[in-house]
């Protein structure tokens, strides 16, 4: 069980977010979606790099272990993160108003890619799905998102605890509708959509269909779509489900300001691993 799951699935996908949204129709062949579930394709390449998902993933995190406001934190590193330049190309319109003071109502999935740490910090899972609305709702009021992020908390909550995949996917149901979907089609067909119904189903079936932490991983990203945000969220599941490669928590540190990397271990140490299983 470790947090990491979400950043790796973030910066891992970012690359392929990329090619997808600058696909004709946003949609790439098929063929070339599928050169990610070759095990000899490398997952992490010079051109991946940390997105709003890991940022915001740290915020909440953060906000757990400073026991304050979601928003505060969700504010202070969106912000920070604006105005120094470096990410400001990576949050979505929507939210980019909303820290300047307007909106909230976006049905985006900014809610569900975030709230990974939720999944671990309470102790019932009525509770995790409680805090997960108010982490969401400060910027994304939308049923659809709420919903969305309740279903993935929820469903980390379910695999920290030793649910089968089964409870899992009939507890999100109840959330997203049913997720019979068929990976082949959907590498054939999935276009690119950050709303939050059209996307996080997608990313808990893509968990659902893996059989360990890389496969995961590398089938959430062969679907295509808004990658770094459905390998986040299938990959924050996995990360709850199955052990974690250690070499790949160890790479994905490279990637990702230190400040950021010691808030994640400290909340590891704190809900989820020992220091030692973590380095």
């Amino acid at each position: 069980m470790n947090i990491y799951g979400a950043i790796i699935g973030d910066v891992v996908g970012s690359f392929y977010e990329v090619l997808e949204h600058n696909a004709p129709k946003q949609k790439r062949p098929v063929q070339e979606r599928q050169k990610i579930l070759d095990p000899k394709t490398p997952l992490f390449t010079k051109k991946c790099c940390f997105t709003d998902d890991s940022i915001l993933t740290t915020a909440i995190a953060h906000a757990i272990i400073s026991k304050e406001s979601y928003e505060k934190y969700i504010r202070y590193y969106g912000l920070k993160e604006t105005k120094n330049g470096t990410q400001i190309k990576c949050f979505g319109r929507s939210f980019v108003g909303w820290l300047n003071g307007y909106g909230g109502k976006s049905f985006g999935n900014g809610g569900s890619m975030r709230v990974s740490a939720i999944g671990y910090a309470f102790d019932s899972l009525e509770k995790t799905i409680i805090q997960a609305e108010r982490a969401t709702i400060c910027s994304h009021s939308h049923h659809e998102a709420i919903d969305c992020a309740k279903a993935v908390a929820g469903s980390i909550y379910l695999a920290r605890t030793g649910k089968s995949k089964q409870e899992i996917k009939k507890f999100a149901e109840k959330y997203l509708g049913s997720l019979d979907y068929d990976l082949e089609y959907l590498q054939n067909n999935y276009t690119f959509s950050s709303r939050a119904i059209l996307s996080v189903p997608q990313a808990i079936y893509c968990f659902l269909v893996s059989e360990n932490f890389e496969d995961c991983l590398r089938k959430s990203i062969s679907i295509g779509g808004d990658s770094d945000t459905i390998a986040c969220i299938a990959c924050s599941i996995a990360g709850a489900y199955y052990e974690i490669p250690p070499k790949m928590i160890k790479n994905v540190k490279r990637f990702i300001p230190k400040e950021y990397a010691t808030i994640l271990d400290e909340f590891n140490n704190q809900y989820a691993l020992s220091q030692e299983n973590i380095m």
